[in-house]
Parts: C-alpha cells; sequence; structure tokens
C-alpha cells in the first residue's frame, strides 16, 4: 500500500498558481494527484480538470488551431505575478500540431481556463495559451511518478 501511494506523489515544487483575487496560492512541495486525472472540455469547449483535486495536472497537448496558437508569456523578473493571462503580450505563435507539455490548468479572471506551457516552475518566464477545443487538445498523461 506505501509502495502504491509513493508511485502517485509528484513532484510540483514551487508551482504558483495566480488567484487573481489577491495573490498567489503555492501547491505543496509533494502532492498526491489522482491518476486518474484528465482535461474534458465542457459545451464551450473549455477544458477542466475531472477527477483532479488542484489545477495541477501534467498532460501533453497539442495547438490545433489553423492559424496558429497565441502564447503569452510573461516575464516574472519585470512584471507583476498579479497580470491576468489576457493582459500579457503574444510572445509568439506556436504552429499546428506542435505538441508542448502543461503542468495544469488556470482560471482567467473571466474564469476562462488556460493551460501553463512548460513545466519549469522556477523558470523567470511563465507562459500560457486559451485551453479550449478551438485552440489545443490533449494527447496523453505525463507519468510523472516516482
Amino acid at each position: 500500500m506505501f509502495k502504491n501511494l509513493v508511485i502517485r506523489l509528484i513532484f510540483t515544487a514551487g508551482v504558483f498558481f495566480p488567484s487573481f483575487s489577491g495573490g498567489s496560492v503555492a501547491t505543496p512541495l509533494l502532492q498526491v494527484q489522482n491518476p486518474n486525472a484528465y482535461p474534458e472540455a465542457d459545451k464551450n469547449g473549455d477544458y477542466r480538470i475531472v477527477n483532479g483535486n488542484s489545477g495541477v495536472m501534467p498532460w501533453v497537448w497539442e495547438a490545433v488551431d489553423p492559424e496558429g496558437l497565441n502564447v503569452r508569456c510573461q516575464d516574472r523578473t519585470g512584471q507583476s505575478n498579479r497580470l491576468d493571462m489576457l493582459e500579457l503580450p503574444v510572445d509568439r505563435v506556436m504552429p499546428t500540431g506542435e505538441r508542448f507539455d502543461t503542468v495544469g490548468i488556470s482560471l482567467d479572471r473571466r474564469g476562462k481556463p488556460w493551460l501553463w506551457v512548460g513545466s519549469h516552475s522556477m523558470s523567470s518566464t511563465r507562459c500560457w495559451v486559451r485551453a479550449n477545443t478551438n485552440y489545443v487538445r490533449p494527447i496523453q498523461r505525463i507519468n510523472r511518478n516516482l
């Protein structure tokens, strides 16, 4: 039983999810993550986490927007961590078909879901893409078991 618990632990050290009502929320150093968590789109095409117990859900996604996917980035050394994803400038356009890792889904001030592109929480740059069926699709869960 202990072995199964250890296998389900994932590292989420330093992962911060913005709380646009007034601060940031840090996830614990080690967190028991439900291995059955998966993304699912609602009737508007917005993805949410099913069977998840937090915003953490490591998955590989693919850009499906035929015009390319806008990637909005935040330079955390020069910009406030309280900026909403919508306020961030478009840093680049990801080509259709490109795959990328995410650590989870976060909501903007309107309640719309965004994917945090990448997996390095200690980076000085944090990038986001809209988590909607018009722009992305989930490919597979990233196995980060110990």
